[in-house]
């Protein structure tokens, strides 16, 4: 794959080691990567370099992970945006705060690479053209995944604690509706 054609995954950490750590692993798997090391750098690098997904830490200086999360999900050239915290706090208030905030994703260091890859395939098209799965014409989110995105975040369920067994029958419906041009919800 060449370097026009790969997915961008912004790293936001301010542990260097950390970063390095997945940033390597992650070029190791053909995907561009960015850095941040703070929640405002982020915000910034997420403007500028129009990543695919953003793997945030919570606790880091100038502004947490949490609070850029909420300033993403305001900023609308870039509110759609799969995020999964990869932090080391390990208690339900902080998996709380983070859907509520509005992460897609949560996973505790030290990291489980298998889950992080099983998650972001899940929340990463394989492909820059399979992007009109979840989005129309324009770029902007089909309105059926924002609605399995909203539950998840109403129901405060990170997306990576649905079975896969349902992932897989809900992709598995989706392309079937696809193909059929029927829509999932009716208004």
């Amino acid at each position: 794959m060449n370097q026009d054609n790969q997915q961008t995954i912004l790293v936001a950490d301010d542990q260097n080691d950390n970063l390095v750590l997945v940033s390597l692993w992650l070029q190791n798997l053909k995907y561009r990567v960015v850095t941040a090391v703070n929640g405002e750098a982020a915000l910034d690098i997420a403007k500028l370099a129009s990543p695919q997904l953003i793997l945030m830490d919570i606790a880091m200086p100038v502004m947490d992970g949490l609070e850029a999360t909420r300033k993403i999900r305001l900023t609308p050239e870039i509110r759609d945006l799969p995020i999964i915290f990869l932090t080391a706090f390990d208690t339900k208030e902080f998996r709380l705060e983070a859907a509520d905030a509005g992460g897609d994703g949560y996973l505790t260091k030290p990291i489980d690479f298998d889950r992080l890859s099983n998650l972001i395939l899940t929340l990463l098209p394989a492909e820059q053209n399979q992007k009109s799965v979840i989005s129309d014409s324009t770029g902007n989110l089909d309105p059926r995944f924002m609605l399995w995105r909203m539950f998840c975040a109403e129901n405060r369920i990170p997306l990576e604690t649905l079975p896969s067994s349902l992932n897989r029958e809900l992709k598995k419906k989706w392309q079937q509706l696809k193909k059929e041009r029927r829509p999932l919800f009716r208004f």
